[in-house]
């Protein structure tokens, strides 16, 4: 379509003049406005984080925990034994800094309110890039939040519920020797948690890492298919980081959704070819 016949306003609404500056200072004000959000978030949080550390943080390394019951019956039902029942063992916890408590206190309620301002985080970003967008691309990226939101919260409820589990029984099991005696700290359990639910919140991102690098025409759907034996051995890597722990059953656990959600994202880059092809020819 020749440029003389583009309607800007028509298909750039949102659009606004503004210079570099300008845009800095609306980074800014974005910024800004996510800090807010974080902070209120972990102040609420920080109001009942006594609470959170009892029935989220500890309820892992509880035997009743839903993820060891959900091994145990799988175990039963594909194996017929109960090689997958296990019972975490017992975790005894020391603060081995003055301000041990506290600090672990706030690590929790910052990583709550994190995950709970999660959606309001990604509308912020939204609303900085949505003046460079065109109607069509408004109204699809505005259904898209939804999908990074949930692939979010699957990813962090998939870490909690069954890489925790895994990786805990097989890290408090382990021995090197008789003669160690394992001295658990409060730093270390919520950091141990704490990571591998976020770290897997944000690889779970990975059919929207797609999406974007074949709307901007980085990847293609070809590209993936070519080189998916690679993309393999970067998931699982990936995978090794996300879950610190050395079995490879929780790694492996972690590493096929994620080979799923790569071959989900070669489907997502093929969509995307097809609709790019489709508006250069309404074009021609």
């Amino acid at each position: 379509m020749p440029l003389d016949q583009v309607d800007v306003d028509q298909d750039f609404p949102n659009e606004k003049n503004m210079g570099f500056f300008d845009h800095i200072n609306e980074l800014r004000s974005r910024l800004l406005k996510i800090a807010y959000i974080l902070l209120i978030s972990t102040i609420l949080a920080f109001t009942v984080v006594e609470y959170i550390f009892d029935w989220v943080v500890m309820s892992p390394f509880q035997p009743d925990f839903w993820g060891y019951q959900f091994f145990c019956k799988a175990g039963r039902t594909f194996m017929g034994n109960d090689v997958l029942c296990w019972d975490p063992p017992k975790l005894s916890m020391q603060s081995m800094q003055v301000q041990g408590q506290f600090i672990s206190a706030f690590k929790i309620s910052l990583v709550t309110g994190l995950v709970a301002s999660f959606p309001l985080i990604i509308n912020q970003l939204w609303l900085f890039v949505k003046p460079a967008l065109s109607k069509k691309e408004v109204k699809r990226t505005r259904r898209s939040l939804f999908v990074v939101s949930l692939l979010f919260f699957i990813g962090v409820f998939f870490a909690y519920f069954l890489l925790v589990p895994v990786a805990t029984n097989f890290l408090l099991s382990y021995t090197l020797s008789d003669e160690i005696t394992n001295i658990i700290t409060i730093s270390s359990v919520t950091g141990f948690v704490s990571f591998m639910s976020l770290a897997t919140g944000l690889v779970f991102e990975l059919p929207v890492l797609i999406y974007i690098l074949a709307s901007i025409g980085f990847v293609s759907s070809g590209f993936l298919k070519k080189y998916w034996r690679y993309a393999a051995v970067f998931v699982f890597l990936i995978a090794g980081i996300a879950t610190p722990s050395p079995d490879v059953f929780s790694q492996l656990l972690l590493g096929f959704p994620l080979m799923s959600l790569y071959v989900l994202g070669i489907f997502i880059a093929k969509r995307v070819e097809k609709r790019k092809e489709k508006a250069l020819n309404d074009e021609e």
